[in-house]
């Protein structure tokens, strides 16, 4: 029985996802996210696509900052982090200084990122 070597069939059109995380991505924000917790590298990554996705990212005089960005628990649980985990990752980012948090009872988190790496820019 002979072996077929010949190349499978290629399509000429790329991949194309349905959903990805756009970049570039601060490596050292991810890295003061992670030694907090693994929780809080995920709610960054949350944070940064939406921010990405929804074009609210910029200039704020000396640093780089987003706009408000609303971290619901729908989008947190598609990445596998609960409600709780989600709230108490945010605080601890926020007293690390990558973010700002605003809060109300009832209502969904509103965060703003901030990048002190590029400030000087």
């Amino acid at each position: 029985m002979p072996l077929d070597y010949s190349t499978p069939n290629r399509t000429t059109k790329s991949r194309q996802y349905k959903e990805y995380v756009r970049g570039p991505l601060p490596l050292k924000w991810f890295q003061r996210a992670s030694t907090i917790s693994r929780t809080a590298g995920v709610v960054g990554l949350i944070i940064w696509r939406d921010a990405y996705q929804k074009k609210l990212w910029g200039y704020d005089s000396q640093r780089r900052t987003s706009g408000h960005i609303k971290v619901t628990n729908q989008n947190c649980m598609k990445w596998g982090v609960c409600g709780n985990s989600k709230n108490t990752a945010l605080r601890l980012m926020e007293e690390a200084g990558l973010i700002r948090l605003y809060t109300k009872r009832g209502r969904s988190p509103i965060v703003q990122i901030i990048d002190n790496e590029l400030g000087g820019l």
